[in-house]
């Protein structure tokens, strides 16, 4: 997967971290999106939406001191912007379908075959604290388009 993979969400706060009105609605905003990857523009959009008076730099601000605390999660997108989740409670491996198309993420879980994990971290010698597996390829909605296009071409 391109991007930072999800830290292990962590069962206490981080010393010296502090959740501060701006990081609470960022909170507040991705939690009101479940298994949604927001961009940064669409947590500022969703979070005015709600009455919040935030700002894009305060936006990038909160989100990775929120990333750095192991609270939210970037996901690289392959060329559009990141996109962002909390960090789940549970540390179970997922996979994100990624569209090249429009950006898009599509949260796949409970697919990884029984020890899946284990065998890949074991072929490298690694010890796995949480993760997520990235798939890029092309949405219905844009496969659709291409097709229309090549149409178009001949």
């Amino acid at each position: 997967m391109i991007g930072c993979p999800p830290q292990q969400a962590k069962s206490k706060p981080v010393e010296g971290f502090r959740i501060t009105p701006q990081r609470r609605v960022i909170l507040e905003t991705l939690k009101s999106h479940p298994g949604r990857h927001l961009t940064a523009e669409e947590i500022l959009r969703a979070a005015r939406d709600s009455g919040s008076k935030l700002s894009m730099a305060t936006v990038y601000r909160a989100l990775a001191g929120l990333e750095r605390a192991g609270l939210v999660s970037r996901l690289a997108t392959g060329g559009g912007p990141a996109a962002y989740e909390l960090v789940p409670t549970h540390s179970e491996p997922h996979c994100h379908l990624i569209c090249l198309g429009c950006g898009r993420v599509f949260e796949i879980g409970g697919l990884l075959p029984e020890g899946f994990v284990e065998v890949v971290a074991k072929a490298g010698n690694f010890r796995v604290a949480s993760g997520s597996i990235g798939i890029f390829g092309y949405c219905k909605q844009c496969e659709s388009k291409q097709e229309a296009a090549k149409r178009k071409e001949m």
